[in-house]
């Protein structure tokens, strides 16, 4: 793109189908600028290629050589072309040629013209339609229902104004309360009660989903619930010990009656598994404390109950923190949702300790107490193969308490009719 070069500067074509013994000798040149000189070269460069062409492009050439042009016509006309654009120079000619980019594109020059090679641009894109502030304003804005405007009075028999129920639409008599829409409105005493019964229960409901998001803030904050994940591996502590688990991870102890010594080993039967965490940290306390572990959840402060905390009691001490002390906790405290009736029970027909006290104790009478678990029977059996088994039966014990300066201390009788005696021994 730029100012127009005679078309014979891009002849090669015709400079090669000359033959070799009608271009000039190297002697026969004359001094030129370095321009010319260039173009010299090039022109020589070709005839010595056509040297091996066979003798068809040889005849072939002799018919064109009357329309080539020569080597001296072409330099000629270079120099001529240099002459009158008025430099001396090959590199002040290139940079008066790139100054002419970007200038007159409108086409009006003759030296260039856009049209002559329309580029392919494709379909034009769309234009999106735009929308005014006021129609996307609008269409966001949520239609507000409209209010359909009740008559809240008709005419009897006699042509007399009635007024209406608002909520049942139908006739009040003499006695009906005022509606929730004004002082104007009528409601039915039948209406009312369900309109009262309706919010009571709103209001409860609402209230329930309060304390669930606040039970469920506090079983995060304080790791409560008992999970699957908490229960230790066999793995780790039968492989120190030299046994290899069952691909299920079951072990259980076998007796050796010549050595009068235990040993663990892998089983396949879920009545002799035992966990070995467990029973070694059991086996510890009862080694170094000479008693067996305990956990309660006792008050702060035992004076005022209903808003007091509860703290984790262990004994011994440092049980807390570890896998034993952990499910002693999360079974206590499981105790005590099932028994205020915060869980569904376990049996049908099964009643909590509100239930058992709306039924056997006097109305606004306030009582203290606590339950826990317990050990009814403990042993050891022994099978053919002389596979260890361990049997248990759990209970659960319940004692009322009284506040006294010392704290809570339990009763010195609990009555067999007292609501949480009487889940104790349901449970």
């Amino acid at each position: 793109i730029g100012p127009r070069i005679p078309r014979h500067l891009g002849l090669p074509m015709a400079q090669a189908a000359q033959s070799p013994t009608e271009m000039p000798s190297v002697e026969a040149k004359v001094k030129r600028r370095g321009f010319s000189q260039w173009a010299s070269k090039d022109a020589e460069v070709l005839p010595m290629k056509t040297k091996s062409i066979s003798s068809t492009i040889s005849s072939t050439s002799s018919e064109t050589a009357e329309t080539a042009l020569s080597k001296e016509e072409t330099v000629a006309s270079c120099d001529a072309i240099l002459a009158e654009i008025g430099v001396d120079d090959e590199k002040e000619a290139l940079r008066q040629y790139a100054e002419k980019f970007g200038e007159c594109r409108d086409g009006t020059e003759a030296g260039y013209t856009r049209t002559a090679f329309p580029w392919f641009k494709g379909p034009a894109p769309k234009k999106p339609d735009t929308v005014s502030a006021e129609v996307l304003e609008a269409a966001l804005t949520k239609p507000r229902a409209k209010k359909v405007k009740q008559d809240l009075w008709d005419l009897d028999s006699e042509g007399e104004e009635v007024p209406l129920c608002t909520r049942c639409s139908l006739p009040v008599g003499e006695f009906s309360y005022q509606g929730r829409e004004g002082r104007q409105t009528c409601v039915h005493t039948e209406c009312m009660a369900q309109i009262l019964s309706q919010d009571r229960q709103v209001a409860e409901d609402n209230r329930a989903k309060r304390e669930d998001l606040k039970k469920q803030k506090n079983r995060q904050e304080y790791d409560i619930g008992w999970r699957m994940e908490s229960v230790p591996k066999n793995v780790r502590l039968a492989e120190r010990m030299g046994c290899s688990p069952a691909p299920q991870g079951l072990c259980c102890l076998v007796l050796d009656e010549a050595s009068r010594t235990v040993k663990v080993a892998a089983t396949l039967e879920p009545s002799a598994a035992i966990n070995l965490e467990y029973l070694l940290l059991a086996l510890k306390v009862r080694r170094m404390e000479k008693r067996e572990p305990l956990f309660s959840l006792d008050p702060v402060d035992p004076h005022n109950l209903e808003k007091t905390p509860q703290k984790k009691v262990y004994e011994p001490s440092w049980l807390a923190g570890t896998s034993v002390g952990d499910v002693m906790f999360q079974a206590d405290y499981f105790l005590k949702e099932l028994a205020l009736g915060e869980y569904s029970m376990p049996v049908v027909g099964m009643l909590s300790v509100f239930d058992w006290s709306e039924m056997t104790m006097k109305p606004n009478k306030g009582w203290a107490g606590r339950e826990w678990f317990v050990v009814r029977k403990a042993e050891v059996r022994m099978s053919e193969d002389n596979t260890l088994i361990p049997h248990v039966k759990m209970g659960v014990e319940a004692r009322e308490q009284v506040v006294t300066p010392k704290g809570l201390e339990d009763a010195a009788v609990t009555l067999p009719q007292h609501p949480l005696k009487k889940f104790a021994d349901a449970f």
